[in-house]
């Protein structure tokens, strides 16, 4: 038979023991809503993510169609439309023209049409689609390095990376924006162009011997003042679900690494 001192000790360790229980049960229960708030919390962060990249790659497809389209306007329509006017002026000489007048109207036709062409041909390489990226690299080079005092080199080396049309795209514009930026404010007196193909991804590094610039930290507020050139090459990169950097080149200059994974 119990004692009431023993009796006063069983119901102070029950309810010890059920105090215990519910503060474990509420420890548990807030631990776990935390826990389930934290996931949704991260699922509407990739939800967001993944609508802001689909929304980026529309506003890039739309770019590209664009670009392709006024291209093949010019090629196709403003080239003919020229060519016809130089067949006219063939014809036309010793009659209304001068021997004179009419070479110089035809080297104006002819400087025109280079124009319409070289425009034509950076809004969208007709080489690109036919013979993929490593082909138009080439061709761009050549074309840049003709064109200019600047040479413009490109080198593959390693495994050919397996790229699809729009990371092709995607990559040659990166390309072509870092060449620009060296040739309008670098003041390079040469670019290099390399390709790293490798089993694990790509490896594509554009340095000049120019002046080069100083790189600011992501919550620099120079990075946007940067402008919006900076900002569309870090949001191609992103696409392709590489990196992008910024460094400085040896012994002058800047480069730009792209660093592309593959998989399968």
């Amino acid at each position: 038979m119990s004692t009431p001192e023993s009796q006063i000790v069983l119901i102070f360790v029950i309810g010890t023991a059920g105090m215990l229980f519910m503060a474990v049960a509420i420890i548990l229960f807030v631990f776990f809503y935390q826990k389930k708030m934290i996931q949704e919390q991260l699922r509407r962060k990739a939800l967001e993510v993944e609508y802001q990249r689909k929304m980026l790659q529309a506003a890039m497809e739309s770019q590209e169609n664009e670009r392709q389209r006024v291209s093949k306007d010019l090629h196709d329509d403003v080239g003919m439309m020229l060519m016809t006017v130089r067949t006219q002026v063939n014809s036309m000489v010793g009659k209304e023209f001068s021997v004179t007048l009419a070479e110089d109207i035809r080297q104006l036709v002819d400087d025109t049409h280079e124009t319409v062409r070289r425009i034509s041909w950076d809004l969208k390489p007709s080489t690109l689609e036919r013979f993929g990226l490593a082909f138009t690299l080439a061709e761009m080079a050549s074309r840049l390095s003709v064109k200019g005092s600047i040479p413009v080199e490109f080198h593959a080396e390693g495994n050919p990376a397996s790229l699809d049309k729009q990371q092709e795209t995607l990559l040659f514009r990166i390309i072509q924006e870092s060449v620009s930026n060296a040739l309008r404010h670098g003041d390079a007196h040469r670019i290099d162009i390399r390709f790293l193909g490798e089993e694990s991804g790509l490896t594509v590094t554009i340095a000049d011997d120019g002046i080069g610039f100083d790189f600011p930290k992501e919550d620099d507020p120079m990075k946007v003042q940067l402008g919006l050139g900076l900002i569309n090459l870090e949001n191609r990169a992103a696409l392709l679900g590489g990196q992008l950097r910024f460094e400085k080149n040896s012994p002058s200059g800047t480069m730009v690494k792209i660093k592309i994974p593959l998989h399968g």
